[in-house]
């Protein structure tokens, strides 16, 4: 990789308006170990918090599963137990979904790596698709491959429980479906909430009664 490749590609991470801030940040770091020979990076973990600023693996994780899900980093085990990461770069040239093999793409989508063709005379808009993308919770424990939770939904169950609580529930209902009893359960984040709300109220009995001995001991 020669310089003039590699500020191309920084200034194709630097200028790509579909990846938020903290997302390119965390790709530019990884950027910055690329082997010039391999094109690999095998920055470890915790050179990753380090330099993006965080102290809290879930955070470094979750950046990744995005990344990962866009299309931009494709991660294999690397040597020394440090990860492979391959930054994926925009090919100039190519487009899919071509109308005629005599249209010209002139519109790129940085996000997924394609150029939309026009049809008619005018762009395609870049259709954002449906498909889920699902975070690493190998951050709460490294056998949990069952649970699927999106980054929206594990904030969620977070903010309206807590970080521990809902981690134990996270690994208990990835057990359960382990041991063939979970199947059942399509949707995991309705069901996270569901074992969440009932072990609740057993808490908020246990703080009141607390609460009230405190009270009258005073």
């Amino acid at each position: 990789m020669d310089n003039n490749t590699r500020w191309q590609e920084f200034n194709s991470i630097i200028d790509n308006d579909e990846l938020p801030h903290d997302e390119k940040l965390l790709l530019l770091i990884i950027f910055r170990f690329v082997n010039s020979d391999s094109g690999k990076s095998y920055p470890s973990i915790e050179t990753l918090k380090k330099l993006y600023g965080t102290k809290r693996n879930e955070t470094i994780f979750s950046k990744l599963k995005n990344l990962y899900g866009k299309g931009y980093l494709i991660k294999k085990q690397g040597v020394q137990n440090r990860n492979e990461y391959t930054i994926v770069f925009p090919k100039s040239g190519q487009c899919t979904n071509i109308v005629s093999s005599s249209e010209k793409c002139n519109k790129v989508f940085p996000k997924s790596g394609r150029k939309v063709c026009p049809k008619n005379g005018r762009q395609k808009e870049n259709i954002k698709e449906n498909k889920k993308i699902y975070i690493d919770l190998t951050f709460i424990d490294d056998v949990i491959d069952k649970v699927k939770l999106t980054q929206e939904q594990y904030n969620k169950l977070v903010d309206k429980f807590s970080n521990e609580f809902v981690s134990n529930q996270i690994l208990a209902l990835d057990n359960y479906i382990a041991n063939g009893k979970g199947t059942k359960y399509k949707d995991h984040y309705r069901a996270l909430n569901t074992w969440c709300n009932n072990k609740k109220p057993k808490q908020e009995i246990s703080i009141k009664k607390s609460t009230i001995t405190n009270f009258d001991e005073e």
